[in-house]
């Protein structure tokens, strides 16, 4: 079983944090030697958030089958102000339960993709409640 904890929002008094960011590359093979020469620093909550007032992120519990390999522990930031756009994933709510789909449009009707590969219509009585909560703009995978 898989569950989905809101982690915490952001908003527009949270600290900018620079972290360095080195022009050196890293190698997959032979290590290359290290220089100390940084770039440039970077505030990943710039990189990271485009809406501060509406982006929140959210961990995921458990671990289930699941889209582009998310699994127990994961982050997602997820951007409440952006429109659902065709294959991007969304947190959606689902009878008052979290839950990842792939927003789906064909012939102009909108659909939610499940992992299995079900296409489940939007507009219509299939959900006794559905609630968009926002755009998966960013996955942080844990090891």
């Amino acid at each position: 079983m898989q569950r989905i904890e809101i982690y915490s929002f952001a908003n527009n008094d949270y600290q900018n944090v620079k972290i360095p960011f080195y022009s050196s590359t890293v190698s997959a093979g032979f290590p290359a030697p290290v220089t100390d020469e940084v770039e440039e620093e970077i505030d990943l909550n710039t990189l990271l958030i485009q809406h501060p007032n509406s982006t929140f992120f959210a961990r995921v519990i458990g671990d289930a089958k699941n889209f582009e390999g998310i699994k127990d522990s994961d982050m997602l930031i997820v951007d409440s102000y952006k429109d659902p756009v065709d294959n991007k994933l969304v947190l959606v709510q689902i009878n008052k339960n979290l839950t990842i789909r792939r927003y789906r449009i064909f012939d102009g009707s909108e659909y939610l993709e499940t992992p299995s590969g079900q296409y489940l219509p939007v507009n219509n009585d299939f959900f006794d409640s559905l609630d968009f909560v926002g755009v998966i703009t960013h996955l942080i995978h844990s090891y």
